[in-house]
């Protein structure tokens, strides 16, 4: 059963695997600040290496079934 996930909020990312979109990073949401007031949400992308990306839910996308092997296999 799959996860119900709203990107108008961003409620339901919190731990899925996403892409950033320029730098094409892969990792874990690790936190979710939820839209409010005509802000786009705000995620946290904790990276393999133990860093993290910020930026707004656009900036990320799901990603694709090579890049899903990379992260369960580091």
């Amino acid at each position: 059963m799959s996860k119900i996930k709203l990107p108008a909020t961003g409620e339901g990312y919190l731990g899925e695997t996403m892409v950033h979109k320029i730098t094409r990073a892969v990792g874990v949401v690790d936190s979710v600040t939820e839209a409010k007031a005509g802000w786009p949400p705000q995620i946290t992308l904790k990276l393999a290496d133990g860093t993290f990306k910020k930026g707004r839910l656009s900036d990320f996308r799901e990603p694709s079934a090579a890049e899903r092997g990379k992260t369960s296999s580091a």
